[in-house]
């Protein structure tokens, strides 16, 4: 015979119980029908600890799936912003070279407002990079926060979605 799932579950085990103690009264004379209660018990049991276990598992699960693809995303940050860091740092580092150069150039020669004034432009185009690099750090982590936000967004939807399945499932499915 079969019983509705559920809460249903969990009267039938305790109703099994107490047709074991019944049995008990009785004494030998339906053993067979002791055994059958005995199973159904067994199977009302099983069934929701089955069920326990998996909703247990799906939650483990999902709460992995959510933080490997967090470090991933964040991963992904972290190697963009530390590219950006180095080309700015190679940049910074030519731009004094040439700087350098150009004042060992110039000692010694009439021109020197020319290349005083290279060397100012080139200083300009080292913070004018500096600034570039900043920007790009902090789009990087306004997208990190997006990213974060949609995430949150995402599992609350994910929840009420759930919830809703749940409103909407019909409760008196037949299991064994």
């Amino acid at each position: 015979s079969s019983q509705s799932s559920g809460s249903s579950g969990i009267n039938a085990e305790y109703g099994y119980t107490g047709q074991d103690k019944k049995m008990d009264m009785t004494g030998a004379a339906a053993p067979s029908a002791q055994e059958h209660v005995l199973m159904r018990l067994f199977r009302a049991q099983r069934n929701f600890y089955i069920t326990g276990i998996s909703l247990f598992l799906l939650i483990v699960l999902r709460t992995m799936l959510s933080r490997v693809s967090q470090v991933a995303r964040l991963e992904a940050n972290n190697e963009a912003i530390q590219k950006q860091a180095v080309s700015a740092g190679s940049m910074n580092k030519t731009l004094l070279e040439e700087n350098a150069a150009l004042k060992k150039l110039s000692e010694g020669k009439e021109d020197l407002l020319e290349d005083i004034k290279k060397v100012e432009e080139l200083k300009d185009a080292a913070k004018a990079a500096e600034r570039k690099a900043e920007q790009s750090k902090a789009d990087a982590d306004a997208m990190r926060k997006q990213s974060e936000n949609l995430t949150m967004e995402y599992d609350r939807l994910l929840v009420e979605h759930q919830k809703l399945q749940d409103a909407c499932m019909p409760t008196d499915k037949k299991s064994e």
